[in-house]
């Protein structure tokens, strides 16, 4: 009988171990998927309100197109045409690529893209992959994004729709997109970036801070690893300071000093790690919320400032949010 109870004893153990490793492989699965899997805000459910067709039939934009990315995901995009841009391309001043926050889409940016074409801009406006009416399913941060954005501009200007130079205005994940694409991308010549985050690790790591407080530095990078191979794609190519080490682009970085979500202090390493040309605002009574909202005037004279004097002397910091019907 003593023999009949010590056998099943290392069994059960193994058992055990065995249980205790597939549960923490499972939850580590989950916490990946919670760091590369947007979810559905308002920005998406605006970006339903009306088909592709009958807002370029309405006169809201000019043109919409798909594009294909070489892993299967589709973006689609609209164009909206510089209003002065009915004679030789030469009369439009270049191109602005608006880049949309994380769970939002390109939808609540027309309005910005309306004023920017009165100035004189092309504006190309996609929806990031995961996002808005692309397909996919995973954030990438930038990753992936700026290779979307590269391949979407390069296509249009080879198709005329739009023309040089090319500037680019993101918010949050459009805004790192927006500096690493810029990286990559010689005819970008000016980034306009409101509340980037340095890198994906960083940014990561204080989301899961709210997901999983306790989690120890080696299982949170072992998650990011793990999110990185469920999405395909390399965490540290996701670097907002990296792309700005490489490139001289114009750089014009907007943080609030209240934003909670991504701390002033990100946008202020990528700016010390930045060449010139380069300013950075920091607006004392702003959140991330609050940053962006009714300051599409003032984001449409800071793009029109960069193409203007290549951010040779000093935007002006905004006062206070504009009117919405200004």
């Amino acid at each position: 009988m003593k023999g009949f109870y010590r056998k099943p004893l290392p069994t059960a153990i193994t058992m055990a171990v065995l249980a205790l490793l597939a549960s923490t492989g499972c939850q580590r699965d989950d916490y990946a998927r919670r760091l590369i899997e947007p979810t559905a805000n308002l920005g998406q459910m605006m970006d339903l309100t009306a088909s592709n067709e009958q807002l370029v039939q309405s006169g809201k934009i000019d043109a919409a197109r798909q594009f294909q990315m070489p892993d299967g995901v589709e973006i689609d995009t609209w164009i909206v045409k510089a209003a002065a841009a009915e004679g030789p391309a030469a009369e439009t001043r270049g191109t602005v690529v608006i880049l949309h926050d994380l769970g939002d889409s390109k939808a609540p940016h027309l309005s910005l893209a309306r004023r920017l074409a009165n100035r004189g801009f092309d504006v190309v406006l996609p929806d990031l992959r995961a996002h808005g009416r692309s397909t996919g399913r995973y954030v990438t941060y930038g990753a992936k994004e700026k290779h979307d954005v590269k391949a979407i501009v390069g296509e249009l200007l080879r198709d005329g729709e739009i023309h040089e130079p090319v500037y680019a205005y993101g918010l949050s994940l459009g805004a790192a997109t927006a500096i690493q694409y810029a990286a990559i991308e010689p005819r970008c010549k000016g980034v306009v970036a409101m509340a980037p985050y340095q890198d994906a690790q960083t940014i990561c790591r204080r989301w899961m801070a709210f997901h999983a407080p306790t989690m120890s530095e080696a299982d949170f990078m072992s998650t990011l690893e793990r999110a990185g191979q469920i999405a395909g794609f390399n965490p540290e190519d996701a670097s907002s300071i990296r792309a700005v080490q490489t490139t001289t682009t114009p750089l014009l970085l907007v943080h609030g000093l209240l934003d909670s979500t991504v701390p002033w202090d990100q946008s202020q390493a990528v700016f010390d790690a930045a060449s010139e040309p380069k300013q950075i605002i920091i607006v004392p009574w702003a959140s991330h919320i609050t940053l962006p909202a009714f300051r599409e005037q003032w984001v449409a004279e800071q793009i029109d400032h960069i193409a203007t004097t290549g951010l040779k002397t000093d935007a002006p910091a905004p006062d206070k949010p504009e009117n919405s019907d200004d």
